[in-house]
């Protein structure tokens, strides 16, 4: 073991950090070449060392929420540069869009299923590509980064208003468009974890809201445009919008963190392998997206099925819409009640409720009044756990390497992102229609991913009442 090893022992622990806690909170690092350097580091000490070295140095305020206006306006302009942007929860609502007008103006003897591919292509690359992004920002810087994915951005959008065979909408809006996503989302969220300690999750989820705003806005404007413009018209309005945009809240982001204090490039961090703690983060994240994506892909067909003859479109789409919105605002209060009462218990509240709320309230629906209601509810906590995630990592693990820690767990979503939609809708269909095993089936895999959360709840805290 080197010789610095003791040196950092000591530093990490303080007089009131007890002998049982330390070998309670224990995690196993590696200290090797090019590895994790750290020894035998208590989770219980290191956040009682960033209490005391930090908590006075946070601004908790001031130049932080420009850095917060800044992420948010950066992530809800995703959804004006290529309007089914950065998350799947609003892909149903925007997508949908352009999916149509390729269907009827430009392929129309495309089958459905690959135009669903290319819609949900970008995302994919995004959770594959968000680990690599994640770790070179950590180390070399976050802005050079966004930089680059807002370029890659601006490009795809320019090359797809030109493009007109199939396979060049794969490249632009799939792999560049996955590409952007990926230099982009992982640091926007970590990012205000640098400037926020006691108001982490609330400053986080302010961020997060963006992509639901941007999207609600954006399926309303991009259906206008496309409709009376055409698409190649429709992406040069915005890509000049956004362009101005993408300036101003570039120029508001800033990296607290000094250079010399980045930690050192790491491409395979065996100690969160090693660390059941992890495994129990990483399978909350994997069932709950399995069940959280059926209901949000499946609610236009759910309503058009259930609302009475003659409804208009407009109503139809009306029940993804006030989803959208009401995930925005439920992102913003969890985030503030998570400061409260910890993160981690946050995160568990929110994907039990939002597995429960299928459960007991979508099982039971027959109505558009209750379709609302389910989508008011549903929306309000489907969402948090992706707001809440750099906040529960910086909680459990500390904020030294979160983006790329966000980006890992980020991985985890991507089974989810690409079947869990299509195994909600082979239930439906196996079933004929039987709408209330699809909500069973995915209501039940959401609460699995509560569960899942609990022993890396109890092992880090084992006081069920503590704010954590």
């Amino acid at each position: 073991m080197p010789g610095s090893a003791p040196a950092a022992r000591a530093s990490l622990e303080s007089p009131r950090t007890s002998e049982s806690l330390q070998k309670r909170r224990t995690l196993e690092l590696v200290d090797e070449p090019g590895s994790i350097a750290s020894t035998r580091v208590s989770t219980e000490a290191s956040e009682k060392a960033e209490d005391v070295t930090y908590e006075n140095s946070f601004p908790e305020g001031g130049r932080g929420w420009v850095v917060v206006l800044g992420c948010f306006i950066l992530l809800m302009e995703g959804y004006f540069y290529f309007p089914w942007g950065y998350e799947p929860d609003t892909y149903s609502l925007v997508w949908g869009v352009t999916e149509e007008f390729f269907k009827e103006h430009m392929f129309p003897d495309t089958p459905d299923s690959v135009l669903t591919t290319l819609g949900s292509m970008s995302c994919l690359i995004m959770t594959l590509g968000g680990i690599a992004a994640g770790k070179l920002a950590d180390r070399y810087g976050y802005k050079p980064f966004l930089a680059a994915g807002a370029v890659i951005w601006v490009a795809s959008m320019l090359a797809a208003a030109f493009c007109t065979e199939i396979w060049q909408f794969f490249l632009t809006m799939g792999v560049m468009q996955g590409i952007s996503d990926a230099l982009v989302f992982p640091l926007i969220v970590a990012l205000p974890s640098q400037w926020f300690l006691r108001r982490r999750a609330f400053a986080t989820g302010i961020v997060v809201a963006g992509s639901s705003i941007g999207g609600a806005i954006a399926s309303l404007v991009y259906r206008q445009l496309l409709s009376t413009l055409g698409l190649r018209r429709a992406l040069a309005i915005f890509t000049a919008i956004d362009a101005l945009a993408f300036l101003c809240g570039y120029a508001m982001l800033e990296e607290r963190r000094p250079a010399e204090k980045r930690p050192p490039l790491v491409w395979f961090d065996r100690a969160f392998f090693a660390d059941p703690v992890f495994w129990s983060l990483a399978m909350c994240f994997f069932f709950t997206v399995f069940g959280y994506l059926g209901p949000i892909f499946l609610l236009p067909t759910f309503t058009e099925e259930k609302a009475a003859v003659g409804t208009s479109a407009i109503m139809l789409a009306l029940p993804v819409t006030v989803l959208n919105i009401s995930a925005a605002v439920g992102r913003i209060f969890i985030g503030f009640a998570a400061d409260k009462f910890g993160p981690v218990n946050a995160l568990f509240v929110a994907i039990a409720l939002s597995g429960l709320t299928q459960l007991v309230v979508w099982m039971f629906v027959t109505t558009y009044a209750g379709i609302m209601v389910f989508a008011i509810l549903y929306g309000f906590f489907c969402g948090c756990f992706l707001s809440l995630m750099s906040a529960v990592a910086a909680k459990v693990y500390g904020v030294e390497r979160l983006a790329g820690l966000s980006g890992l767990l980020l991985l985890f979503n991507a089974p989810g992102y690409a079947a869990g939609a299509p195994v909600g809708g082979a239930i439906l269909g196996a079933t004929r229609n039987n709408w209330q095993v699809v909500a069973g089936y995915s209501g039940a895999v959401q609460v699995l991913g509560a569960l899942c959360l609990v022993y890396a709840r109890l092992k880090r805290e084992p006081n069920l009442f503590a704010a954590y």
